[in-house]
Formats: structure tokens, C-alpha cells, sequence
């Protein structure tokens, strides 16, 4: 594989990021990722980077988000991150978490903070390799609005 660059997510990207949602199980349409893309990219305290060969469809991507909170200083809380099945096991996920970390001390974070499905057992392998460890076993709740 050609070597990979990390770059902030662009309006070309919102296909791929839809495609590679689906690899984990949420259906989002293309223009829904473009509209929410185009949002999320004029705020500061958020940030969409894709992992990709220059040149061709991006086969990873990270949403990071600042989490302020009355109970804890700010963190990096990771919206979403996905390689593509074929990438793997190849550092991508690794590069899109170092990502991560840097742009949270950029933004004076205290530390980065994301869920992860429990039957996500590689995900789990891969975020303790990495230094990262389970804090809390919770459940999520839902309400339409």
C-alpha cells in the first residue's frame, strides 16, 4: 500500500466516510454525510480527518469533538473512527489515533475519551495496544425527538 496522509476530511470525502459507516453497521446516506460534513467543518471544536493514499478514496476516518463538561476538563472525545476491513492491521488506526492526541493538546485537552461496542473485541485489542483502557461499562439510551 502506498503510503498513507492524514488530512482534514472534504466535501469529496462523504462518500467514502459513508461507505466505510456501513463497515460497522450505520446506514447513513452520502448526503447526509455531506450536509452534517459541511456543518461540522465550520466549528472549531470539531474536526473530521481522513486516512488516505493522495489521489484516491479515503480507506479511514476520525470526527474528533472537544467535551466540555462541569465535572472534568476538556477531553477529545472521538464522534466516530473506522478503517476499512481490507486496511487493517497496517498502522492506520494508529495514525488516525495519534491524530487524535495531537490535535486534543493542541486544543489543551486532558485527555482523549470514546465508546466503543462491546462486541467490538479487535476494536478493544487494538485501543489497549495502544495504551488506552476500559474505564466504565455502561448502557446507552435513546429518544427520538
Amino acid at each position: 500500500m502506498d503510503e498513507i496522509v492524514i488530512r482534514p476530511a472534504t466535501p469529496g470525502d462523504a462518500a467514502a466516510i459513508a461507505r466505510l459507516a456501513a463497515q460497522l453497521g450505520y446506514t447513513v446516506m452520502k448526503s447526509d454525510v455531506s450536509r452534517r460534513l459541511a456543518e461540522l467543518v465550520q466549528r472549531t471544536d470539531h474536526e473530521i480527518y481522513v486516512a488516505a493514499v493522495p489521489g484516491e478514496d479515503a480507506v479511514g476516518w476520525i470526527h474528533l469533538y472537544v467535551d466540555h463538561s462541569l465535572l472534568h476538563n476538556p477531553l477529545v472525545a472521538l464522534g466516530g473512527i473506522v478503517v476499512d476491513e481490507s486496511c487493517r492491521g497496517k498502522g492506520i488506526g494508529c495514525q488516525l489515533m495519534e491524530q487524535a492526541e495531537t490535535w486534543g493538546r493542541a486544543r489543551g485537552c486532558t485527555a482523549v475519551y470514546f465508546k466503543s461496542n462491546v462486541i467490538r473485541h479487535e476494536a478493544h485489542a487494538f485501543y489497549e495496544g495502544l495504551g488506552y483502557r476500559n474505564v466504565k461499562t455502561q448502557y446507552a439510551f435513546h429518544k427520538p425527538l
